[in-house]
């Protein structure tokens, strides 16, 4: 029986807010293997992510691509992306230089 979505995603709950899904060809470094001159295996698909300066991964099984695909999904509609938060600054700094120096009494 396979699990159901919901039970798949809780295998994902431990990553960090900011995660990618990415697609990888691998070789395996076996000397008679079709890879060593020719089209390596795959694509596999991998969480990546930084933790702590060091970029982390994790291989994610075919059966669980789609449940990782709506966690990563999740994790970005719940932060706000950092050019929006830059752009904002910068809306805030050139509407105080514009405002004239008014105290609130």
């Amino acid at each position: 029986m396979a699990p159901d979505a919901e039970g798949e995603q809780e295998g994902f709950a431990g990553l960090p807010e900011v995660v990618s899904l990415q697609w990888e060809w691998r070789r395996c470094g076996k000397c008679a293997c079709r890879c060593a001159t020719g089209a390596p295996h795959g694509p596999y698909a991998y969480l990546r992510w930084r933790d702590g300066g060091r970029q982390r991964r994790q291989y994610v099984r075919q059966t669980q691509v789609d449940a990782a695909r709506t966690a990563v999904e999740q994790r970005r509609r719940l932060r706000p992306p950092v050019w929006t938060l830059r752009q904002m600054l910068a809306e805030l700094h050139k509407l105080e230089k514009e405002a004239p120096n008014v105290r609130h009494e």
